[in-house]
């Protein structure tokens, strides 16, 4: 099986560098093919490793790369380019441009990720705007792709166009679905429904060669599952992610008040235990770990600021599956065949 080397943001998050090496020991653990690069103050790093269970097995598989800055939640994220330009985020990002790494993970300054993203790593050849992706749980069990939901808050219907073919790809070579059923989020399913930058998006879409486009999506279809893929401006899906967090935390409070209200609820509450286990793992954010930067020449996730290592892992996991499907090869490719000629309607 084919080695993956991931850059890891150790100073990034609520909880580094403890909760993002402890992620990282569980990530060498789950996934033999990994090697891990942990970048960050390294005076702070080594001291950790022993008592979180890095041992000599596992110090085979990681290089430590240090990193003199960290860039805070107060700052801006362009600090990377001139104050912070050894911060942590930057420094991996670096590793990604440079070869030295196939992806970068960071559960750090959300801006300043994207902004080394894209300006470190640089841009797929052929995508002018890259989509940051988020996986929302549905009835189906296999989540859906949701794709735009922060980077770009106001997008042109080519923009939002890219992103769902971006998010096709990421469905097919990551979660394995074959022929991912796309849709744009508009405020009706007929073909007439929408804004005129909803409806012009959907017209690129249905001559692309190569992508099953269905067509409108509505809020609800974010749930159903009957879409596996839903395309939107980055404003409308931000709001959306975080009303659907939102909901997540009153659904998973609200429920625990009311089963433990008395005796009686609290027996009950026994009883349906596992069943409620499973389904707020469903509603977890921990579970995917982070979300994809689909667009950039390599991988790029980005994690929840108070991520736990568990969170961490499954962060690092997803970006060895999108190291392993070569991700900004299939979207370089897709997305010279969306327009004839190759371009890509800027």
């Amino acid at each position: 099986m084919t080695a993956h080397r991931i850059a890891l943001d150790v100073m990034g998050g609520d909880h580094a560098p403890q909760a993002t090496l402890a992620g990282a020991r569980e990530a060498l653990a789950a996934w033999p093919e990994l090697r891990m690069i942990l970048v960050g103050d390294e005076g702070r790093i080594r001291p950790l490793l022993p008592g979180l269970g890095f041992t000599a097995p596992f110090m085979d598989r990681t290089h430590v790369v240090h990193a003199s800055q960290v860039l805070d939640f107060h700052d801006e994220p362009k600090a990377i380019l001139k104050e912070k330009k050894d911060c942590s985020i930057r420094v991996a990002a670096q590793l990604v441009r440079e070869g030295q790494a196939e992806g970068m993970v960071s559960m750090g300054h959300t801006g300043g990720a994207m902004m080394a993203s894209v300006l470190v790593i640089g841009k797929v050849e052929g995508v002018d705007r890259p989509g940051l992706a988020s996986l929302m749980p549905n009835l189906q069990g296999s989540p859906t792709v949701f794709i735009e939901v922060g980077a770009n808050i106001d997008s042109r219907p080519e923009h939002i166009a890219g992103f769902a073919i971006m998010g096709a790809v990421y469905a097919e070579e990551v979660l394995g679905v074959k022929e991912p059923r796309v849709g744009i989020l508009s405020v009706g399913e007929e073909d007439t429904k929408g804004t005129e930058v909803t409806l012009e998006a959907a017209s690129l879409l249905r001559g692309h060669p190569h992508l099953n486009f269905v067509g409108n999506a509505e809020g609800r279809d974010i749930w159903n599952g009957r879409f596996d893929v839903i395309a939107c401006d980055g404003y409308v899906g931000n709001v959306v992610l975080k009303s659907a967090e939102g909901i997540a935390r009153l659904v998973k409070d609200g429920l625990k008040e009311a089963l433990t209200a008395n005796l009686w609820t609290m027996a009950g509450a026994a009883i349906v235990k596992p069943a409620l286990m499973n389904f707020f793992k469903r509603l977890d954010y921990r579970e995917y770990g982070g979300l994809p930067l689909l667009g950039v020449k390599g991988v790029s996730v980005i994690g929840h600021g108070s991520s736990d290592a568990r969170a961490v892992k499954n962060g690092i996991g997803a970006a060895v599956r999108a190291a392993e499907g070569r991700l900004h090869d299939r979207i370089q490719a897709r997305m010279a065949e969306r327009m004839p000629g190759g371009s890509n309607g800027k």
